[in-house]
């Protein structure tokens, strides 16, 4: 995820030394139990304002996931708050949050890998293997949207998928609740990852549900071609290509097609809505003679 300034060239992440500093520090043979409970096992991934790590509970003896913010800010609370309001068994369930050290950590579900690391290096999955999976992050979508809020960060790296195939959407970071976007949106920043990103958002319109559904679109087609609708290089070109190109024409979808290509449409108001949806994906869902 990447953050940009409008008109101005790509900035870099603010406080990535000091985010660095903080990961060191929080070295999981170093760090005693949270909160009396949860011992540190091994980092999952580092952003620029968080790090998420694998760990257990030693009190119920189950292994879950924590966030640990690197600086103290309010959206700590706000997307603890999010994530509890929305309770869907494909969206990650929020089971804890404490202080520790100077630090924030937010404990949360854990288990499975991402859609990110199943096709990665271009590996691709079956249309109806994919579509499945589309309905459980469209039902995710449904509940989230339900509850007024907008995930704005729907993408390959965010969803689990275990071994039985269950899906749940996870990092709230950049969510907008309530029809409130994030403060920096409104000091002329873009936030998100670029090649999942819905046009509207880079032009810096408020994040509403078809962004997400833009997204869910963007994620279906990396998972059944095995590259991404825009697939430029660098995240100037490809934020170009989101607004103005159409995407790359799809090899592999198959009856995933007419779906792709409702959901990545430049117009909000025209893209497929929850139910349309639905309807195409349990189509794409069949078994083909």
């Amino acid at each position: 995820m990447i953050a940009y300034r409008r008109r101005l060239p790509v900035l870099g992440c603010s406080g990535r030394s000091q985010s660095r500093e903080a990961a060191r520090r929080a070295d999981p043979m170093a760090i005693p139990l949270l909160a009396g409970r949860y011992r540190l096992a091994g980092l999952v991934g580092r952003g620029a304002t968080s790090s998420v790590w694998r760990a257990r509970d030693e009190l119920l003896d189950r292994d879950v996931a924590v966030k640990q913010f690197h600086k103290s800010h309010p959206h700590e609370v706000v997307e603890a708050r999010i994530v509890a309001r929305v309770r869907h068994p494909n969206v990650v369930a929020v089971h804890d949050m404490m202080q520790h050290e100077g630090s924030c950590w937010l404990v949360m579900d854990h288990g499975g890998t991402t859609l990110a690391t199943l096709i990665r290096g271009g590996r691709k999955l079956p249309p109806p293997v994919v579509a499945a999976l589309g309905q459980q992050l469209l039902a995710a979508l449904r509940a989230v949207h339900a509850a007024g809020v907008v995930h704005c960060d729907v993408k390959p790296a965010n969803l689990l998928i275990n071994g039985d195939g269950h899906l749940v959407l996870i990092d709230f970071g950049i969510a907008a609740a309530d029809g409130k976007p994030q403060p920096s949106r409104g000091n002329g920043y873009i936030i998100g990852s670029p090649t999942y990103m819905a046009p509207e958002l880079i032009r810096g319109e408020a994040p509403r549900p078809p962004v997400d559904l833009w997204s869910l679109g963007a994620t279906l087609y990396a998972a059944v071609e095995g590259r991404p609708p825009f697939p430029q290089r660098d995240p100037i070109p490809t934020l170009a290509a989101v607004l103005h190109d159409p995407p790359s024409p799809t090899r592999l979808a198959g009856p995933l097609q007419p779906l792709l290509a409702q959901l990545l449409v430049k117009d909000p108001q025209e893209r497929a809505c929850h139910a349309a949806i639905h309807a195409l994906l349990t189509d794409a869902s069949r078994p083909r003679a």
